[in-house]
């Protein structure tokens, strides 16, 4: 560093020459050069001036004032992708917090679908890989070759039976007592009272036709008892004698187990078997199309080995879109049927509200309905309720379910157990109505290449629509249930067609050849015994 007085003199220097720069920049206070500027242009030659005449008159006359010139303003177009992106910032710089969100939620959407894609397996649905068309017995039919028992691809999440295996259910006492109600109404025909033309087998819907649900008959079913009589009871006015064999909840090991235990007697030789069963195997039990498959004709089977001479109908499976909930059938399984709860009631309990007796039973006396009715429509002072139309309808709405109206039936051949809605629950719907194409398909195709054993397709029946290749085909729900299951005017439909069936078949069988097929068999079973 400098020493103090050396500084001083420094500052002093620089001061000094700042004051003599500003002196050297300062205009002159004389006027010399604008004089000498002014000097100049005056004493110029003359000679050296040019004068120049402008004619300007043109621009004030009208009719030669120049044109106006008009621009053309140019609009370019602008790019979708420019607008999204220019809409985009701003919506962002609007709302960030929004569009953090959204972006957030198109991330994860995104992440689902490809786990989806990727990790999601997908079963074929509506395919029977082997072909059982020309089974000739029941000990040409194995599960050997057998890829999955499930409907959904796998062999663990359907509760599938062994189709070749006779199963009953002795385990609920209502089937019990419906195997039981269903061998009693044989005896007349076992016994020679009654001659038999028909005999349906099957499960809930062969039940339901005659009025009965398991061994019993409600008062709600009574109209179906009447219908069936009408079409096949000639003591009521029907063109021929028939008895409905089933249970409902059967599926076809179990139909199969009561044909081998009472209700295909020695002695009861109807003319034709008609055989409504695999749709609790499909859609209860939920088999695969190819178990099903196996199981109705193992129960075909069954009564040709037996029955040499009868004629069988194989009757399609029904069209649904829904699966069956449940392993045995419930009040709610008919009350699918009728589309609402039964008016009255189902039973009624012994003593005092149910409190001095615990057994219930269903009234058949009409002075006991019409009772019960008048109980109903009565309120707790005992005067007549009146409900309005809004009450029954929302009573109409708690009672039952409510279910779509004439479902589109998707013939989609591929399932995937999981979709982005029901990734981590798994409860991702089971398309039906492949499955049930493809196996009336191929029960239609074995009745070709089996001269007593015959198709009856009842899908044209409950399907609207399908007639051209572009028209998407819907379940008729005037009809039928979203699961398969009719109501009055359903079966009326049904059993319409099966008599027209029945009569032009029963036409080919005269009622002496039956009698010598009796014969027949008597002497068989005689040679036999001795």
């Amino acid at each position: 560093p400098h020493p103090p007085h050396t500084r001083t003199q420094e500052k002093k220097k620089r001061l000094h020459l700042c004051a003599n720069t500003n002196k050297m920049s300062s205009p002159p206070n004389d006027d010399s050069d604008l004089e000498d500027l002014l000097s100049s242009a005056t004493t110029t030659s003359p000679a050296t001036t040019t004068n120049v005449n402008i004619d300007l008159d043109h621009l004030t006359r009208d009719g030669d004032l120049p044109k106006r010139r008009h621009y053309q303003t140019h609009n370019p177009s602008v790019s979708p992708l420019l607008f999204c992106y220019a809409s985009c910032c701003s919506f962002a710089y609007a709302s960030p917090c929004t569009c953090v969100c959204l972006v957030i939620g198109a991330t994860i959407v995104v992440i689902l679908a490809l786990i989806n894609v990727t990790l999601n397996p997908t079963t074929a649905i509506g395919v029977v890989q082997h072909d059982y068309t020309n089974v000739q017995s029941s000990f040409q039919l194995s599960m050997g070759n057998i890829d999955h028992w499930c409907i959904k691809g796998d062999d663990d999440s359907c509760t599938c039976d062994d189709p070749l295996e006779p199963i009953h259910r002795g385990e609920l006492k209502m089937w019990r007592r419906a195997h039981k109600h269903n061998m009693m109404q044989l005896e007349p025909y076992v016994e020679g009272r009654k001659t038999i033309d028909v005999a349906i087998v099957g499960e809930s819907m062969v039940e339901l036709m005659d009025g009965s649900w398991m061994g019993e008959t409600p008062p709600p079913l009574m109209g179906l008892e009447k219908l069936f009589g009408e079409h096949f009871d000639v003591s009521r006015g029907g063109d021929m004698d028939a008895v409905a064999l089933g249970i409902a909840g059967d599926t076809s090991p179990n139909v199969l187990w009561r044909l081998q235990h009472g209700e295909m007697p020695m002695d009861f030789n109807p003319k034709i078997w008609w055989i409504v069963t695999g749709m609790n195997d499909l859609a209860r039990t939920q088999c695969s199309e190819e178990v099903t498959v196996i199981g109705i004709l193992r129960t075909v089977e069954e009564i040709l080995e037996r029955k040499p001479n009868a004629q069988i109908v194989l009757n399609s499976l029904f069209p649904m879109v829904d699966i069956r909930g449940g392993m045995n059938p419930t009040k709610k399984d008919m009350e699918d049927a009728f589309r609402e709860r039964p008016r009255g009631r189902w039973w009624r309990r012994d003593g005092n509200n149910g409190k001095e007796g615990n057994k219930a039973h269903y009234a058949r006396d009409p002075k006991e309905i019409a009772e019960m009715q008048r109980q109903r429509d009565q309120d707790e002072n005992g005067h007549h309720r009146h409900l309005s139309s809004s009450d029954e309808e929302e009573e109409e709405k708690t009672s039952r379910k409510r279910e779509q109206i004439n479902p589109k039936l998707k013939d989609s051949h591929k399932f995937r157990h999981r979709n982005p809605f029901t990734m981590f629950t798994g409860k991702a719907s089971v398309p039906m109505w492949p499955a049930v194409i493809a196996i009336n398909a191929e029960l239609e195709k074995f009745c070709q290449k089996h001269d007593r054993v015959h198709f009856f397709d009842a899908t044209s029946l409950f399907v609207l629509g399908g007639n051209t290749a572009h028209e998407t085909e819907t379940l008729n729900s005037v009809l039928i249930s979203n699961k398969g299951r009719m109501n009055m005017a359903g079966f009326k439909v049904w059993e319409d067609s099966m008599k027209e069936k029945l009569k032009y078949m029963l036409a080919k069988f005269p009622k002496e050849e039956l009698k010598v097929v009796v014969e027949e068999d008597v002497d068989d079973d005689a040679e036999e015994e001795e």
